[in-house]
């Protein structure tokens, strides 16, 4: 099973695991691009990252972690959106503000296989 429904998902969380979701498309400034989040567990709390990326994806290259950001004064792994103290205030925050489905967090690096998906069913 790829996806993590809540309870894993938070699980996953609170072992130091980060979590990721594929968002889909996105537009910034005019520019088409690709969306995803990451929440990242530190010492200081769940680290929430939205990435705006260009969709330069190949049928050889899908690591949408690696795509460039939309914006070119961004830093290259995603906008930190909010450090908040505990997983379920992480997963609260990016479910609520930043469309994330709760049903569909997967674990760190399977973002490109659901960015494959997407490939195959948006040609």
């Amino acid at each position: 099973m790829r996806h993590l429904i809540p309870s894993p998902a938070l699980a996953a969380l609170h072992r130091g695991k980060q979590i990721e979701q594929f968002l889909g498309k996105v537009e910034r400034d005019g520019h088409p691009g690709l969306r995803w989040i990451a929440l990242c567990p530190g010492p200081s709390g769940v680290t929430i990252y939205l990435s705006d990326v260009e969709d330069i994806g190949t049928d050889n290259f899908l690591d949408i972690t690696e795509f460039p950001p939309l914006d070119p004064d961004e830093e290259a792994w995603g906008r930190e959106i909010a450090v908040l103290p505990t997983p379920e205030k992480a997963l609260h925050l990016a479910e609520r503000d930043l469309a994330a489905d709760p049903q569909r967090w997967v674990n760190q690096g399977i973002v490109c296989d659901e960015y494959q998906d997407y490939r195959k069913m948006n040609p």
